[in-house]
């Protein structure tokens, strides 16, 4: 507030120099002139004063030896006094504010709030077609009921609402919450791998295996089946099965192939959306084999977002090679290959030389959650023996 204050006040740089300058600081401090930035400098005194108070210092110097010389101007009354006599900058400045003030009364910014898994652009999309779009009056909008016809229009969304605030309009929304369809359905834990069991954490579920038994593949660890005093419950099992797993995989590489690779090059292309109007800033197309990456920024005036959006898309060149390696070239690939896909587990590698590829014969020892959920199917068409 006080650089505002004497912004519209107007400041000067001056300099005080002359006999004794030092006294010059008693002198303000006598008549209440402030004075700041004070700084000495080859015997004379460097400061900022407001103009107002500058108007006082010939009568306070006077007969006392010191001199006065302004450095600069700045402030609010030195811009308008260098444009005083053109009125086209302050006709185009009332018309600047006259148009603001009338374009505020429109929605030119749409955001959403509240959502987690359902897209913003989607909800932005069900919003336009319903009648919320950029460039609609306010007055023409009835929040309520469009919010309303946003909860009929989607299938996601337990709760919305609009909240106006300047050229920016705010979808508040509460999503639907759904409970896994699987949850309604009893369960066992089945084993997907061969293996011998380390360690059981079962929270649901009748466990019938025990810590050393050798399991194969698709045998039941966890039954949603519990029979009690009470009778028989049907649960959905959870819980975990660590066995030591021995897997085998094969894998390939060819000595010679095409590989698509990064060339280095680079390209940016901007679009400049001003209100609804789209403007690209860049002539021609891209030909060739990129990756691209798509970026929205919006310009913001004093923390608040403005009409003003630059889209941007950067393109990054590849080339297609003809590659051709050794056979230890080819099993060097192998390996970072199966050591990427089982980063936690002992692998004995064999390789083999086939005139035209290499080849991976990989075992894969690894110590792992082998349970998987599989529903409870009963036939009830089958009569109890």
């Amino acid at each position: 507030m006080l650089f505002l204050y004497r912004f519209f006040l107007g400041v000067l740089d001056i300099e005080i120099y002359g006999i004794f300058p030092e006294k010059v600081l008693n002198l303000c401090e006598k008549h209440k002139i402030s004075i700041w930035n004070i700084r000495f400098k080859k015997g004379k005194i460097c400061c900022k004063i407001n103009v107002r108070d500058f108007k006082r210092l010939p009568k306070i110097f006077k007969r006392q030896g010191v001199r006065l010389h302004i450095l600069k101007r700045q402030g609010l009354p030195f811009f308008t006094n260098k444009y005083k006599r053109r009125f086209g900058v302050f006709v185009g400045a009332l018309i600047f504010i006259v148009l603001l003030n009338y374009l505020s009364g429109f929605v030119w910014i749409i955001e959403v709030e509240g959502n987690k898994t359902v897209d913003s652009k989607e909800i932005i999309v069900q919003c336009r077609e319903i009648g919320i779009n950029e460039g609609i009056k306010y007055k023409k909008l009835d929040f309520k009921n469009k919010a309303q016809e946003l909860l009929l229009k989607s299938d996601k969304l337990s709760w919305a609402s609009f909240n106006a605030q300047g050229c920016v309009l705010t979808v508040n929304v509460t999503e639907i919450t759904k409970k896994d369809k699987v949850d309604a359905f009893a369960t066992n834990l089945v084993a997907d791998s061969d293996g011998i069991i380390t360690h059981i954490d079962v929270t649901v579920g009748n466990c019938v295996v025990k810590v050393g038994d050798t399991v194969n593949k698709g045998d039941v660890l966890v039954s949603g089946i519990i029979e009690n005093e009470e009778g028989t419950k049907f649960v959905k099992s959870r819980g975990k099965i660590i066995a030591e797993t021995v897997n085998t995989e094969t894998l390939t590489q060819n000595y010679k192939f095409k590989e698509i690779a990064l060339t280095g090059k680079q390209k940016s292309k901007t679009v400049l959306e001003l209100f609804t109007l789209k403007i690209p800033l860049y002539l021609g197309g891209e030909n060739g084999k990129f990756d691209s990456e798509y970026t929205v920024k919006s310009l913001k005036l004093f923390n608040r977002p403005l009409p003003i959006k630059l889209h941007t898309r950067r393109f990054i060149f590849k080339a297609t090679n003809d590659v051709t390696l050794t056979y230890d070239l080819a099993c060097e690939r192998l390996a970072k290959q199966i050591e990427a896909k089982y980063p936690n587990a002992e692998i004995e590698k064999d390789f083999f030389d086939n005139y035209t590829f290499a080849e991976l014969q990989a075992k894969i020892y690894e110590s792992r959650d082998i349970a998987t959920s599989q529903e409870l199917i009963f036939d009830i068409n089958k009569a109890p023996e």
